[in-house]
């Protein structure tokens, strides 16, 4: 028996079932769908510069972002200078010119970042690619392995705003942590 007179084999199954309760509730994943252009009767739409912001803003210990293409956009750059600010650790894996064999033109697309002081880019090297060809396509933003924003989207005004872009937002739950030490994984 307990202090309070509750059976010890009935206190230790109340404590174990808290705890599974508890560790089911830290699994649970939240999904949101993300829609960027036109609208249509009955179906809502956040914009990919919202939830950008968003998981920018909601991280706070570290953030990683993996884009193709970039271009200087005015709200993610000050999102990622405040979050830099607030002690953020912020990663950004983005394509380089060689890498994309032609595809992308202009400015090296790790140039939209420049006026982000603190924060530290990274480029998969065409040395270390399985075969010609080979890019990095990816986008994505995961915050502190709890928050991932999968998008088609690239970190540019044209994907934030303007395009018709899909995406899904995923709130808790095991993949965002995974997604992000993949990513380390990677960059180890």
């Amino acid at each position: 028996m307990t202090e309070g007179g509750v059976p010890s084999a009935e206190t230790a199954a109340y404590l174990r079932g808290y705890a599974a309760a508890w560790t089911r509730q830290r699994e649970d994943t939240e999904a949101r769908a993300m829609w960027s252009g036109p609208s249509t009767p009955g179906t809502s739409s956040r914009a990919t510069a919202q939830v950008l912001t968003e998981v920018v803003g909601a991280a706070e210990h570290r953030l990683v972002a993996v884009t193709y293409s970039a271009r200087s956009y005015a709200p993610l750059t000050a999102a990622l200078s405040e979050a830099v600010a607030r002690g953020v650790t912020v990663d950004i894996v983005v394509e380089t010119l060689e890498g994309a064999g032609g595809l992308l033109s202009g400015r090296e697309p790790a140039d939209a970042f420049s006026r982000v002081p603190g924060l530290r880019l990274w480029r998969w090297s065409t040395g270390q690619r399985p075969a010609p060809g080979s890019r990095l396509y990816a986008k994505l933003a995961v915050a502190d392995d709890r928050m991932l924003f999968l998008s088609g989207a690239n970190l540019a005004e044209a994907g934030a705003e303007r395009n018709i872009e899909a995406g899904v937002l995923l709130n808790g739950g095991p993949i965002p942590g995974r997604m992000g030490e993949h990513i380390r994984e990677l960059q180890r």
